[in-house]
């Protein structure tokens, strides 16, 4: 995954701030690029492109929306938001949550958030002109869920530090000093998170009394990836299939690397490992009971036929052996002319009628018989017994007919 943090502020030509994530959750590369190189980058790293939103730039609302139609949502919102935005709509890129119908239904205030479409087109333009191309378009910070708000230390050390508070009301920047924030009820939570970046956790902890958690702005970034707002909508929407391949794999890639799936994923090892061993065992159980009924069924044929020598192919051989002590005893066997033609009569169709026919061991001819007169699923029977169908053509008393010609075969040669 590669993301690319938009500037604030246009430049000629435009650097952007980057982080590479192999899995979605760490950051393996990060720097400043411009965008053709980060085109070499993303083509040599395959994977998810993810455009950051500044949080400076989007502003949030708390908007109660009427069951309505899903296109019926930016009519709504369009009535609802006039008054706040302070541009107009037409020039307002707004920003949904991904589970805004389940919102809805459920009755519940929607979390909306809004940027300048001119700005947003002018900072993607160089992205989108040098080849990459951007599969979701997410928010530095957003809201979060009202009992766990969270309050954010950052900026570069070149600039003033900043105070950020992120709320089930939408993310605000708050005032420096201190004093200034009992108007803010969030920050008296038992539950409130601090975080701060590296170079402002010692100022921190003297402000408020307290020692902050520890977060990068590559932290940062990797958590704005994982959250709920997709804000590639409206004319930088994504297909459906795209946004379902996407799913697919950011979901693959917390399975395989994230930490809260550890458990899950060596079940799912123990019960591969488990089913291999188990499919080897069983396979050698019915590998050894096949061998020992061959070598009982070898052994049978040799005590009732001596004269056999290697026992090749057990049950044909004894065929062959039963067909040879039959001869011997004056008795017809398989392919016989008598069992070939009760073949014949039982596989052809009953109202065929036998002119003549030629024998000869093994092979028995049938004139004036043509092939069709037995279907496709006897044919079938009659290979599976060991009979083989052809038909051929003959003169008989000068005109040509249809021959039938049955082959019996043991698949053995004799000894």
């Amino acid at each position: 995954m590669l993301i690319i943090a938009l500037p604030r502020r246009a430049k000629a030509p435009p650097q952007y701030h980057y982080w590479l994530s192999e899995n979605g959750l760490s950051v393996s590369l990060s720097g400043h690029a411009e965008v053709l190189e980060l085109s070499r980058l993303a083509s040599k790293n395959p994977g998810e492109v993810v455009v950051v939103l500044p949080w400076q730039t989007v502003s949030w609302h708390k908007v109660k929306l009427p069951q309505k139609g899903a296109s019926q949502i930016q009519a709504v919102l369009a009535g609802l938001l006039e008054d706040q935005l302070l541009d107009e709509l037409s020039a307002t890129h707004l920003i949904l949550p991904q589970n805004i119908q389940s919102l809805i239904q459920n009755d519940l205030d929607v979390m909306v958030g809004a940027c300048s479409k001119a700005w947003l087109s002018e900072a993607l333009m160089p992205i989108q002109s040098s080849g990459l191309t951007v599969q979701r378009i997410v928010c530095e910070l957003t809201p979060v869920s009202a009992d766990a708000p969270t309050l954010y230390f950052l900026g570069p050390a070149s600039e003033p530090l900043s105070a950020v508070l992120c709320t089930g009301s939408g993310v605000q920047m708050l005032p420096l000093p201190d004093p200034q924030w009992s108007a803010f009820k969030e920050l008296g939570d038992t539950q409130l998170r601090v975080l701060s970046e590296p170079q402002w956790v010692k100022s921190t902890a003297q402000m408020i009394g307290r020692e902050p958690l520890l977060h990068t702005v590559a932290q940062r970034m990797v958590q704005a990836t994982q959250t709920e707002w997709d804000a590639a909508t409206g004319e930088w929407a994504q297909s459906s299939s795209l946004r379902l391949a996407r799913r697919i794999q950011h979901a693959y890639a917390l399975f395989v690397h994230s930490p809260n799936w550890s458990w899950s994923r060596q079940a799912l090892i123990v019960c591969v490992a488990v089913n291999l061993l188990g499919l080897n065992a069983l396979a050698w159980i019915e590998r050894s009971a096949l061998q020992h009924r061959e070598a009982d069924l070898s052994q049978l044929i040799k005590e009732s036929f001596p004269s056999i020598g290697l026992v090749v192919d057990p049950s044909a051989q004894m065929q062959r052996e039963m067909k040879k002590l039959k001869h011997a005893h004056g008795q017809s066997a398989e392919g016989d002319l008598e069992f070939m033609l009760s073949a014949a009569a039982t596989h052809l169709a009953p109202n065929f009628k036998l002119q003549s026919f030629d024998y000869s061991p093994g092979e028995l001819k049938l004139n004036a018989v043509s092939a069709d007169l037995i279907s496709p699923a006897e044919k079938t029977l009659m290979q599976k017994k060991g009979y083989r169908i052809r038909a051929e053509s003959a003169q008989i008393a000068g005109q040509s007919v249809p021959v039938l010609i049955l082959n019996y075969s043991d698949n053995l040669k004799s000894n």
